[in-house]
């Protein structure tokens, strides 16, 4: 087989990266035409928060059953090997490119400029700029390697039991009071019907004590995901957005926290979502990139609310577990292009 020249392999790269990015529209398409989808697509999400909702996309239509990847080099690291054979799931990895301004007003890519060129720039001789790129990255599940299932509870979270779920609604209080000045409020209120809400105005939750820890920690993640998202005291706050858009992204949070402590989600909560959902997709002003974007907010939020967790819930695992998602190691990292509250550790 011929060796590919350089402008034959960048066209093939280039293709490559176009197909990948139709097929994160095609995943993001699915949703609307099957709502169900959705559902299925938070809970993986919340398995690979530390990735851009777009190369979880990718990844999820790669691999449905992916549970923990990472780069070759990321696995080699920890002391395990990929198998021989395993075909690695392609992802977009950013990257910055720096080009130079020439004294005639041309302009070439630092890693082609001459010896000169390089050392005119580094004392600031010649005029610089930056432009981000997207390069293919190679990731692997956990699966593809070599490592012994015995290891397993060291990367994956396996959830919490019933009996945990007092402590994790504490410690979702604390967060709340502690990181967003939002007070939770419990009380035994005469409508059964009432389960909870979250007040913009006062930026306080109310939570119903008439029912268990179980169903207080779901009442309470799905408020939580609100007063996040949705308070005018926080960056992520957006008093103009739709309130079923507000709905649509809090019951993301919830879902993915659902997913964080084994929760099972009821059809209450699955019907909220998808009302929440369809009418966000089928309000008036609706285009398909206000739905990235709200999935981008919503793990943001998600993630604000899992690095707490990861800090402050014991683990009853007698390892300590390792959440890390790794990106390919040798790519700089993309930052999530929604604002970010001081809390939130972003990619």
């Amino acid at each position: 087989m011929a060796e590919l020249s350089k402008k034959e392999y960048i066209a093939q790269a280039e293709e490559r990266k176009k197909e990948l990015s139709n097929r994160v529209l095609e995943c993001a398409k699915s949703f609307t035409q099957n709502p169900e989808n959705i559902m299925e697509y938070l809970r993986f999400q919340s398995k690979f928060y530390r990735y851009s909702v777009k190369n979880t996309m990718l990844i999820q239509s790669q691999n449905p059953t992916a549970s923990f990847c990472g780069s070759f080099k990321h696995f080699k690291d920890k002391g395990y090997s990929v198998k021989k054979g395993e075909k690695s799931m392609q992802i977009l990895v950013p990257t910055i490119k720096t080009f130079l301004k020439l004294p005639n007003e041309e302009t070439i890519a630092l890693s082609e400029a001459t010896k000169q060129q390089k050392a005119d720039y580094k004392v600031g001789k010649i005029e610089s700029y930056q432009k981000r790129y997207f390069k293919i990255g190679n990731v692997f599940d956990i699966s593809q390697t070599d490592c012994p299932k015995s290891d397993y509870p060291k990367h994956l979270d396996l959830g919490y039991s019933s009996k945990q779920h007092a402590e994790l609604f504490k410690v979702l209080k604390n967060f709340s009071q502690e990181k967003l000045n939002c007070p939770v409020h419990e009380g035994a209120y005469s409508s059964v019907t009432y389960r909870g809400l979250y007040s913009i105005t006062d930026n306080e939750i109310k939570i119903s004590s008439n029912f268990d820890d179980t169903t207080k920690l779901s009442i309470l993640s799905h408020e939580l995901g609100h007063a996040i998202l949705h308070s005018k005291y926080t960056e992520l706050g957006d008093p103009k957005m739709l309130p079923v858009q507000k709905e649509f992204e809090a019951d993301a949070v919830s879902i993915m926290l659902y997913s964080r402590f084994a929760l099972e989600v009821n059809e209450s909560r699955q019907r909220h979502l998808s009302e929440s959902f369809s009418g966000f997709t089928k309000s008036d002003g609706y285009k398909p990139e206000m739905l990235t974007e709200s999935l981008e907010r919503a793990n943001s939020a998600y993630r604000s609310v899992n690095e707490y967790l990861n800090e402050h819930l014991t683990q009853t695992q007698e390892v300590t577990i390792d959440k890390t998602q790794s990106l390919p190691t040798q790519q700089p990292i993309l930052p999530n292009e929604i604002p970010s509250m001081g809390f939130v550790q972003t990619m």
